[in-house]
């Protein structure tokens, strides 16, 4: 029995390619400390790493190919803080969520930024 898609895990920070025994047949490390969300969207892989050991403004999320290679690191606005949630990956867009509460959208193929909802503040 074939599987359509690769099974992933996260193995010491790593974000592995597992065989059919469940060991890790290829690996892509962390760009800084780990990687702490995947996302797999058509024929490729959505990553979303802890921010901590990143350059300044090296974003920390990107995205790899089937083969777990890197394709594109996202053109992350630095205003919005870190991506702290992959929320959707649909057709050409990805959706995040910023650590200011911001969501940004993205276009799938380029990592450019195509938008950017900033949180309503709350009326006091």
């Amino acid at each position: 029995m074939l599987f359509p898609t690769p099974a992933l895990a996260v193995i010491d920070g790593s974000l592995c390619q597992l065989t059919r025994e469940g060991l890790p047949a290829r690996s892509c490390p962390p760009l800084a400390t780990a990687v702490a969300e995947f996302v797999g969207g058509p024929m490729c892989v959505y990553v979303r790493e802890h921010p901590y050991g990143l350059l300044p403004g090296i974003a920390n999320l990107y995205c790899l190919d089937g083969d777990l290679r890197m394709m594109w690191i996202a053109e992350w606005p630095a205003s919005c803080g870190p991506c702290t949630r992959i929320v959707d990956a649909t057709g050409d867009l990805l959706t995040a969520e910023s650590a200011s509460g911001a969501v940004v959208r993205i276009d799938a193929q380029t990592g450019r930024t195509l938008h950017i909802e900033q949180p309503m503040a709350a009326a006091g």
